[in-house]
């Protein structure tokens, strides 16, 4: 169902009032090194502005970073000095544990150069002592194989060696491909699927055993992320060639769904409504790309909206309230979709958090939210994730743990965490570490 000129208008409006400064999270544009442009879609995703972390550092795998060689690293922007033992600085307590068959994640930055991969141990330290289980962590074709016969994937060999030595387990997302496997003529994203194909069973093969789950893309329906043109059924093969890479290598790896962006705008040259993209994808050649995927990957925005409200039988107030694509519970649209097809797999929310006072420019609905209201949302969230959704939501990944160590308070990631730029917790990692995990 196409969204009517009123909804457009509306959406529109919400868009000026929030300008992001970057591209939606984890894509990037094809400079993943750049500063991209605002578009309307962008109002529409959680951290929709993370890819300034391109811009502000090199270091590898990062949600939204490149993986960089040393050489590349020297310019990069300097983690916050911390002691090993900040990372838990409150009372110790006995954090409940995550379950093994459910996946409690936090999004981290993490450190691959051997400068710096020490403070991954203190990232760890927070993960473990939230009682979590699952990190997700973002890899860019482009950086691991910079040309056909050109490998560099020994940033990511130390950070996912550090993660899996802990038992900690990763979920990879894996996109931007590299200038060499682009298509010349810029009528499709990737000139030969079979170099994507390879890449991932490379991918998979070097980290069998370490890295758990791959998740084809992120948010392909921004076309900012994909190439300048939201095409599902170009994402449609690539998720086929992903998923039988992976599987060709390590077969008990689960192939995730790429996360869409919630958004309401309909424009190939800016982002598509992501209810209306993932129909679409059931919908395209019939259903036949359906089966290259173990796990439904979700993304939800709830700007400044409590996790109960939703559009429009409960809705919040004010410029955010007006579409169902601002709401937590917007996910409950897509499964909804899935349900429609058939289709009783399970889904991730590899992507969803509130953000607090926000400084950048397109983030005001943050002064909405209190240190204490985004600790309160987000245990909320989990025991609706956990109740009203256990038969078909089996994880959950936070946005983000710890950007804020690698960026400045005017940042518009900083306030998304939840610990401070020191590792020191904030409310939200309290609340989120004494939470039940049944």
């Amino acid at each position: 169902m196409s969204i009517n000129l009123r909804r457009a208008a509306l959406i529109m409006f919400a868009a000026m009032l929030l300008i992001p400064a970057i591209a939606a999270c984890g894509g990037g544009d094809d400079d993943p090194t750049a500063t991209a442009e605002p578009t309307v879609a962008e109002q529409s995703s959680p951290a929709a502005t993370e890819a300034e972390a391109e811009a502000t550092s090199t270091t590898a795998a990062e949600p939204t970073g490149e993986a960089t060689t040393t050489e590349d690293s020297a310019e990069a922007t300097q983690p916050a000095e911390a002691s090993p033992t900040t990372a838990a600085t409150s009372e110790p307590v006995d954090a409940p544990v995550a379950p093994d068959d459910v996946a409690y994640g936090f999004n981290v930055f993490a450190w691959g150069n051997e400068s710096e991969i020490q403070h991954n141990q203190e990232t760890i330290a927070l993960v473990q002592d939230a009682g979590f289980n699952w990190v997700r962590l973002h890899f860019y074709w482009g950086a691991i194989q910079r040309a056909p016969d050109w490998w560099d994937p020994l940033p990511i060999d130390n950070i996912v060696d550090q993660y899996s030595a802990a038992g900690v387990k990763i979920l990879a997302t894996v996109s931007n491909p590299p200038d060499w496997a682009k298509d010349p003529s810029g009528e499709q994203l990737v000139g030969n699927v079979a170099d994507w194909q390879n890449f991932m069973f490379f991918m998979a093969d070097r980290y069998k055993g370490k890295v758990q789950a791959w998740e084809i893309w992120n948010e392909q329906n921004l076309a900012s992320t994909f190439g300048g043109n939201v095409d599902v059924g170009q994402y449609a093969e690539l998720l086929q060639a992903g998923y039988q890479g992976v599987k060709a290598a390590d077969s008990s790896a689960l192939v995730v769904f790429g996360g869409l962006t919630p958004t309401g705008v309909n424009d190939p040259a800016v982002a598509i409504d992501d209810v209306e993209y993932l129909r679409s994808f059931y919908e395209y050649q019939g259903g036949s790309y359906t089966q290259y995927f173990d796990v439904m990957g979700m993304h939800a925005n709830a700007t400044n909206n409590a996790p109960d409200l939703m559009y429009p039988d409960n809705p919040g107030t004010g410029d955010w309230s007006q579409d169902a694509s601002f709401y937590f519970r917007r996910v409950e649209q897509l499964h909804d979709l899935m349900t429609e097809f058939g289709d009783t797999r399970p889904a991730w929310i590899t992507e969803f958090g509130w953000t607090t006072d926000n400084q950048a420019a397109g983030y005001e609905y943050g002064a909405d939210v209190s240190e204490e209201q985004q600790a309160e949302y987000l245990v909320r969230a989990f025991e609706i994730a956990r109740t009203d959704w256990a038969e078909w939501c089996e994880g959950l990944f936070v946005w983000n743990l710890n950007f804020s160590v690698v960026t400045e308070p005017d940042d518009e990631k900083y306030p998304w965490s939840v610990v401070n730029g020191d590792f020191s917790p904030r409310p939200a990692y309290d609340a989120l570490r004494a939470m039940p995990k049944p």
